[in-house]
């Protein structure tokens, strides 16, 4: 297939975008470059600087490349940012997808693989989440991800050829099993790079917040690997072609930010030097995936430790920042 992986340049779209290439797929890499990096696109991947808001283009970039199926992953994706700046997050998400279906539509297009979100749920009351559990965002992020899951849904609903997989993913971590790519942010906000990074500058580790309802008061989440999110990608690409359908991607296991901290202790033999700060506005107490519709319908399942996650992205920042 031709395939084009909008925000193809940044982490999830780089591993995403060597996993179709292993494979043998073409691969068009559309990305504006406002928080991916040149250095994270596969030399074997054709390279396009664009914005998801630039309509014109995005229209050549399909036609010029005969696209036959589309990953859009580019967004904005930092909670705390989205509750700072609300419209930025509506105009890139929102608008930008709108743009995408639309080119899809004019092309003829008609697949795509959506990188939604577990923000979509919100402070949700139930141990472990599943697809229909009740959608109720709490911060503008969750937000825009979840109009992106209805936009497409009823683009389906008028276009009967048309078929989508969305991926609600939780939270992403470690590097590509190649060693290749990995999280290059210099300041990350993904948690095992933040907790990776105080022990390999030797900084003091905020914890925020330690008055959540959980079982040591700090925040908990489900962890999943980067390469099994990009398998999860691969193999939506095969079920796309007979069926729709939106998928948790989590490990069914939740974490808090205080055992993840102790496991990186452990795992790196590293003394604890953290304090805790206040509550981040629009964070949950709890997130964790029911990821059984995944395992039964796409026939994928996550196959990465904690363990693993810290220890590769710890190498991977060491070597590359």
């Amino acid at each position: 297939m031709n395939v084009l992986i909008t925000g193809g340049a940044g982490y999830i779209g780089s591993v995403t975008a060597e996993l179709f290439l292993n494979n043998k797929h073409n691969v068009i890499i559309y990305d504006d470059l406002s928080t991916g990096f040149l250095k994270l696109v596969d030399k074997r991947a054709k390279f396009v600087k664009g914005s998801i808001l630039n309509y014109s283009l995005l229209c050549k970039t399909i036609k010029e490349n005969k696209i036959d199926l589309i990953l859009h992953l580019a967004a904005k994706i930092v909670v705390s940012e989205s509750v700072r700046k609300p419209t930025l997050y509506h105009k890139v998400n929102v608008n930008g997808t709108a743009n995408i279906l639309k080119a899809m539509e004019k092309l003829h297009v008609n697949k795509i693989l959506f990188a939604s979100s577990a923000a979509v749920y919100g402070n949700i009351k139930k141990s472990v989440i599943t697809e229909n559990s009740i959608k109720k965002p709490c911060n503008p992020y969750g937000e825009t991800k979840l109009i992106g899951e209805q936009l497409i849904k009823n683009h389906k609903k008028t276009h009967k050829n048309f078929n989508y997989v969305c991926l609600r993913l939780f939270n992403v971590a470690g590097a590509s099993d190649s060693g290749k790519y990995g999280l290059l942010k210099i300041k990350p906000y993904l948690l095992i790079p933040c907790i990776n990074d105080s022990f390999r500058l030797n900084k003091e580790f905020n914890i925020f917040g330690n008055n959540y309802k959980t079982i040591d008061k700090t925040a908990s989440r489900d962890y999943i690997d980067v390469n099994d999110i990009a398998k999860a990608f691969f193999l939506s690409s095969s079920y796309v072609n007979k069926k729709s359908g939106i998928f948790n991607i989590g490990n069914q296991k939740g974490s808090t930010v205080k055992q993840i901290y102790d496991e990186a202790c452990k795992v790196l033999k590293k003394k604890p030097n953290f304090i805790y700060k206040p509550n981040r506005p629009g964070d949950p107490d709890n997130l964790l995936a029911s990821n059984q519709l995944a395992k039964k319908e796409l026939k994928w399942k996550p196959t990465h430790s904690i363990k693993q996650m810290i220890l590769a992205d710890y190498k991977y920042r060491n070597k590359n920042l």
